[in-house]
């Protein structure tokens, strides 16, 4: 008998993570299904629904922006440049990196940025040589957004471009994440979309001016020409469960036709300063 429950008790350690791998399991699938249940949603609405604002900036948008020889700001790109080793090489771009943690530059991969440069884009002022400066989910995590507008006026020439991506917000997401604590966030996020937990995201956001009206006023304040204004209506991250999905669908979709691109979940805006 007390070896049985010598026994018992050493194994019983075991047993206890065998239980939790076998919970964590089972969310995991609760919340896949989820998932695929909100894609197959999404599937049932407009294809306007369904367009990913993120990637469509990315792929489409910024790759017909550079051109051969561009000298490119990448502004908060970090450890995650806005251009690829490719893309740099075949149109021969020198691609400059600006964040405000040097330890992020540095992780980028070897020799992507030509230049970096350590600096609060909010007061950096720049040489006025760029043909490109780039946001890409940047402005929502500095403070002044007046300031970062300002700065990328300065690093453009006459006639250069600016680009910009932003969440909006006046998004569900955006809105919960102003109202939760940092590292409840960061739990929530991670928890439910554990290939988030990258070091690309869930850094803190504020917000400043980031609805599509305001950073064009902005813009034009500072010496731009708002030359195209793109938005979209898709988010994810109320998709890990389907009844708060739906809600939240029925807000964008009355959201879209009421208010229009203020309503939108993330924007874009292309800007030409002026000559």
């Amino acid at each position: 008998m007390a070896d049985a429950r010598r026994a018992a008790v050493s194994n019983s350690p075991n047993a206890d993570a065998s239980a939790i791998r076998g919970r964590r399991g089972f969310v995991r699938v609760l919340i896949d299904g989820n998932r695929a249940a909100s894609r197959w949603l999404d599937a049932c609405l407009p294809k306007v629904f369904s367009r990913d604002g993120y990637e469509e900036f990315l792929h489409e948008i910024l790759p017909s922006l550079v051109e051969t020889g561009a000298r490119v700001y990448d502004l908060g790109g970090g450890s995650l440049p806005c251009l690829t080793a490719e893309q740099k090489r075949e149109r021969g771009v020198t691609l400059i990196g600006l964040d405000i943690d040097a330890e992020e530059l540095a992780a980028a991969p070897p020799g992507l940025y030509d230049e970096t440069i350590c600096a609060d884009v909010a007061l950096y002022r720049g040489r006025g040589d760029g043909d490109l400066a780039v946001c890409l989910a940047s402005l929502e995590h500095v403070r002044d957004v007046s300031g970062a507008m300002a700065a990328l006026v300065s690093m453009v020439k006459p006639g250069g471009t600016a680009a910009i991506f932003s969440p909006c917000r006046n998004a569900w997401f955006a809105r919960l994440n102003l109202l939760l604590p940092q590292k409840l966030k960061e739990r929530i996020l991670f928890g439910v979309f554990p290939d988030m937990a990258d070091g690309h995201q869930g850094f803190e956001a504020f917000y400043d001016a980031c609805t599509p009206r305001e950073m064009e006023a902005l813009a034009r304040a500072n010496g731009f020409v708002v030359e195209a204004r793109h938005c979209w209506w898709k988010s994810d991250y109320f998709s890990f469960f389907v009844p708060l999905y739906a809600l939240w669908r029925v807000w964008t979709l009355g959201a879209r036709a009421f208010i229009g691109a203020q309503g939108a979940e993330t924007f874009a805006l292309i800007l030409r300063r002026e000559r």
